[in-house]
């Protein structure tokens, strides 16, 4: 499949990459629309998290389930939802406690999803 990346600082274009496959508590969503996180702008232009080769931008969207694994109850193929900047594990206890940017440790929903 075929996905807009930052090539390296200051060059973006399009890749092809793998077709993601669905864990048992995951859920593979098709985007209907994208919207630019500044922190994308940032990254690309100016380096800020650092070098980055083939990173898919646009992490912030609505989207469509396509296909969800086994362990998910909350969602269906077909639903629409909104894709957040954070990757959290909900299930952890400071994603619990409203602090999901940090589920896992200090930044860690924040870091699985850039890198």
């Amino acid at each position: 499949m075929k996905g807009y990346a930052m090539l390296k600082i200051g060059e973006v274009g399009w890749v092809e990459k793998d077709i993601p496959q669905c864990g048992p508590m995951d859920a593979i969503c098709k985007p209907l629309a994208i919207a630019i996180c500044t922190s994308d702008v940032h990254t690309v232009w100016e380096g800020a998290v650092g070098e980055r080769h083939n990173m898919i931008l646009g992490h912030e969207c609505c989207a469509e389930v396509v296909e969800v694994g086994s362990l998910v109850k909350d969602f269906k193929p077909g639903d629409r939802v909104l894709v957040p900047a954070i990757t959290p594990d909900w299930n952890s206890l400071e994603a619990q406690a409203g602090y999901a940017r940090h589920s896992g440790g200090m930044r860690a929903g924040w870091l699985f999803s850039n890198f």
